[in-house]
């Protein structure tokens, strides 16, 4: 699904605000959410699953905001709780999800801007073209000629952001996978760098 440009996508008339970003984007940034939601969710399932009704921890949990606090604390229960070889390939782990939320971050509440869809009403008659993220208000960046007119802090294209939707998901199965097994030492394996269950 991910591999191919979407087709069809809704008309933007109705919309009084219109951005200067393609269709295909607006449809890639969607993926992005909703990928990064989905991972989001299986790692608060497995904080819950490792805290076992502990209300000491669940109090500590309820006054955490923000994901980061969230993935630290997740890491602390997976050091206290689990036992190799789960507990390092699930460590192992961390460093993409930290990885793809600094890029989901940028996605989501940096400016997007630059581009047109040609299809959009204010396009009057220009080509389709590609998005990218701009500077906040008072951030500093040099540009040069390669940058074109618009200083661009990131200009993630469709193609960019798909990939990027397409690491989360990656990322989602990993860890639906692994929550899948039991966390008893005795009930993994390590075959080919890839944790399985232990077969009796």
């Amino acid at each position: 699904m991910l591999e191919n440009e979407p087709l069809v996508f809704p008309a933007r008339q109705r919309y009084v605000m219109d951005p200067g970003i393609s269709n295909r984007q607006l449809w890639a940034i969607g993926m992005v959410v909703v990928q990064w939601s989905h991972a989001e969710w299986y790692i608060d399932m497995n904080t819950h699953h490792l805290m076992n009704q502990d209300k000491d921890l669940l109090e500590q949990y309820r006054k955490i905001r923000g994901f980061k606090q969230s993935l630290a604390f997740w890491v602390t229960l997976i050091e206290l709780k689990t036992h190799d070889p789960y507990r390092a390939y699930m460590l192992g782990l961390v460093p993409r999800i930290q990885n793809l939320n600094t890029q989901r971050d940028e996605v989501i509440h940096r400016l997007w801007g630059g581009g047109m869809e040609r299809h959009s009403p204010s396009a009057a008659g220009l080509e389709t073209t590609d998005a990218g993220l701009l500077p906040n208000p008072g951030e500093n960046r040099k540009t040069n000629v390669r940058d074109g007119l618009i200083p661009f802090t990131w200009h993630a294209t469709f193609d960019r952001l798909r990939r990027l939707a397409t690491e989360i998901a990656e990322l989602n199965r990993d860890l639906l996978q692994s929550m899948l097994f039991d966390s008893a030492p005795h009930g993994y394996v390590d075959i080919d760098g890839q944790v399985r269950p232990r077969t009796r």
